[in-house]
C-alpha cells in the first residue's frame, strides 16, 4: 500500500549504490596475464538477459563468460569479483531519501541477478529505505521492456503513472517516457532532490 502518497522510482545501481569497474576489470587482466579491453556494455548485457530475467544461473553463463573475455575464473571466482564492482552507497542519497520518504512511496526499480541483489540486500542499508523493490531476475522481464514499467503502475499506482523516475541510464529513462512517466537521467543527489521539490512545491 502506497498510503496515496506519490510514487518515485529509482534505479539501484548508479543511483542508489555506486559501482566501479575496474577491479574487475583488474582481476580479469590478472587471470589473462595481459590487460584486457572489457567488452561494451551493450554486449555484456546481452549476455546477462537470462540471468537478469530469471532465466538462468550465473553459473549457467560462466562458460559463455570466460570464453568471451579469454579468461579461466570459477564460479566462486565469478560471484566474489562480480559483487566487488559495488563501491558503497551513493553519497548524499541517503539524505535526500529520509527527506523525501515523509511524503512519497519509494520504489526500486532494478535489473540485476540473484547473486548481486543478495549481496546488495545484505550489505546496503539504503535499500531498506525503499518502501518497494521491482527485481528483473523476480519478475522474469528486465528493462527496458515496458512489461517491467508496467508492473510499477500496476502495482503501486493503481495503474496511473509515477509521480517521478531516475536511472543513470538514459536508454531506461526513454523507456519510461515512452511509458508517459516523467523520467530523468540521474546526475546526482542534488539534481534529483531539486527536481522532485521543485516541482512538488509547484503543486
Amino acid at each position: 500500500m502506497t498510503d496515496n502518497r506519490p510514487v518515485i522510482v529509482l534505479d539501484v545501481g548508479g543511483v542508489l549504490v555506486d559501482f566501479d569497474l575496474r577491479p574487475l576489470i583488474g582481476a580479469l587482466s590478472k587471470n589473462r596475464g595481459e590487460k584486457i579491453a572489457f567488452p561494451p556494455l551493450a554486449n555484456i548485457d546481452k549476455l546477462f538477459l537470462p540471468v537478469q530475467t530469471g532465466e538462468a544461473s550465473l553459473d549457467d553463463i560462466i562458460p559463455d563468460l570466460n570464453a568471451s573475455l579469454g579468461v579461466s575464473m570459477a564460479p566462486s571466482e565469478w560471484h566474489a569479483l562480480s559483487c566487488s564492482v559495488f563501491t558503497g552507497e551513493m553519497p548524499g542519497m541517503r539524505e535526500v531519501l529520509l527527506q523525501l520518504k515523509r511524503d512519497f512511496f519509494l520504489v526500486a526499480l532494478t535489473n540485476t541477478v540473484e547473486v548481486h541483489w543478495t549481496f546488495l540486500l545484505k550489505t546496503y542499508d539504503i535499500l531498506k529505505l525503499m518502501d518497494a523493490h521491482i527485481v528483473s531476475y523476480l519478475e522474469g522481464v528486465a528493462k527496458p521492456e515496458p512489461a517491467i514499467y508496467q508492473a510499477v503502475m500496476d502495482r503501486y499506482c493503481d495503474g496511473g503513472l509515477p509521480y517521478f523516475h531516475t536511472d543513470d541510464s538514459p536508454e531506461y529513462v526513454e523507456a519510461a517516457r515512452q511509458m508517459g512517466w516523467r523520467s530523468e537521467v540521474f546526475r546526482g543527489p542534488a539534481q534529483f532532490r531539486k527536481k522532485i521539490l521543485k516541482s512538488h512545491r509547484a503543486k
